[in-house]
């Protein structure tokens, strides 16, 4: 039996019944009534145990179109991309087991069906707040969910997206301005970055 395959097979099929389908071999995403939204779920796994034991760590997260293809085009991104997403582990209780261990020779469906449990226990309220874009624009900034290094990139695009072209601008100066001088490879990717983004907003 390939472990790997049938782990994930077995999740699969746990967190259809939550509306999740296999998009790659690891992404789940979640059709919701807005197309321009999905929920996504990515199984990380960690393979050194194989053959005999596959670990997951579901990492949720919500995936706004708009966005995906702000990154495409200004990022060379590929989708599909989660405008913002969690380890599973970091929504839980410390009480609650947040990585599971897929053996060979035991119910690997048992195994992922309490995966799924929480996923729709924790991932799925964590989805449905972030997939409102009201709520998105207005509350990522201040969220405390984004590296210093990602903020830099996903609040200029949301807030042109969101109509608010001079907080975008406000927002790009203001890492240009710290990148100044700097040679590293963060810096050269900001930089250009900065200057594809005048070009794209204008076509907003």
């Amino acid at each position: 039996m390939n472990l790997l395959k049938a782990s994930q097979d077995a999740c699969a099929a746990a967190l259809r019944k939550y509306g999740f389908t296999a998009k790659l071999r690891g992404i789940l995403l979640q059709p919701r009534a807005d197309d321009a939204v999905t929920g996504w779920l990515g199984l990380r796994r960690e393979t050194s145990g194989l053959p005999a034991e596959v670990q997951v760590n579901p990492v949720v997260g919500v995936r706004h179109i708009p966005v995906e293809k702000a990154f495409i085009e200004l990022l060379r991104g590929t989708a599909p991309i989660p405008t913002l997403s969690q380890p599973l582990e970091n929504l839980v209780s410390r009480r609650t087991v947040a990585q599971w261990r897929f053996r060979a020779g035991t119910d690997l469906n048992a195994t992922a069906e309490r995966l799924a449990r929480n996923v729709r226990d924790h991932g799925l309220p964590f989805i449905d707040r972030w997939a409102d874009w009201r709520v998105l624009s207005r509350d990522i900034e201040q969220s405390g969910l984004l590296t210093d290094n990602d903020r830099w990139f996903l609040l200029p695009i949301v807030a042109a997206l969101d109509g608010n072209h001079s907080r975008a601008r406000q927002l790009i100066d203001e890492r240009l301005a710290r990148e100044a001088g700097r040679t590293d490879a963060y810096a050269a990717a900001y930089w250009e970055f900065a200057a594809k983004f005048s070009t794209w907003t204008s076509t907003l």
